[in-house]
């Protein structure tokens, strides 16, 4: 009896130390952001950029050179488990047969993007060196939103397609403390769905796309680097 009792009170440590470890494995590490003047501070603007974003359809791709999502810090950029900061635009520019703000396409045609349902909200957490950021759209019950409006030369109109994500994942190499990395991240295969609610959604528009690219982030002194 002694020993199931031994045996008993020795499965219970196991599984304390279990809990303790998971909860320490999946604990958010506290991450800062600098740029070349020091850590951020809240009300800092931040810009990412992207030079590879390319969503890919069923009906073809969709790659812009230039891309801009700027946003301004809602909490502080220094020791924190979560930083924030919120969107007002997301910018796709580019130059695609002589189109200043035209993205390419595999179809050969132009195509302008244009974001929506703004404000959106970034959230940058990590743990460990491994970090995610977040994009999501604080319209109630809104989404990350984008719409590409493209010409389709043979039948020389132009073409609506509305794609929406409850929001956008991405990862980020987090560094550790004292030893900063540049802050860029990746996102890979975000799924979009076409919003066939979408008043003007033109019918050879495909049912969903993925989004990939990677982001880099600096503010009006340079580069930014997180730890």
């Amino acid at each position: 009896m002694k020993r199931i009792k031994i045996m008993g009170l020795a499965l219970v440590a196991i599984m304390a130390i279990g809990v303790v470890l998971a909860g320490s494995a999946s604990a958010s590490t506290k991450i800062t952001m600098k740029d070349p003047l020091g850590g951020l501070a809240s009300g800092a603007t931040i810009a990412a950029h992207s030079v590879n974003l390319v969503t890919v359809t069923s009906a073809g791709t969709l790659e812009c050179e230039n891309s801009l999502l700027t946003g301004t810090l809602s909490t502080s950029g220094v020791n924190e488990s979560t930083i924030k900061a919120n969107s007002s635009s997301d910018e796709e520019n580019g130059t695609f047969l002589g189109i200043p703000g035209a993205c390419k396409t595999s179809i050969g045609a132009p195509v302008e993007i244009v974001t929506s349902k703004f404000p959106w909200l970034l959230e940058f957490k990590a743990s460990g060196s491994a970090g995610t950021n977040e994009v999501k759209s604080e319209v109630s019950k809104g989404k990350v939103t984008f719409t590409s409006e493209f010409l389709v030369p043979e039948l020389g109109e132009k073409n609506k397609c509305e794609f929406e994500a409850g929001k956008i994942i991405s990862s980020f190499n987090a560094g550790s403390p004292g030893s900063p990395v540049p802050l860029e991240f990746t996102t890979t295969n975000q799924l979009f769905k076409l919003n066939k609610t979408y008043p003007n959604t033109a019918a050879i528009c495909p049912k969903e796309g993925h989004l990939s690219g990677t982001w880099t982030v600096s503010d009006s002194n340079g580069g930014i680097t997180v730890e």
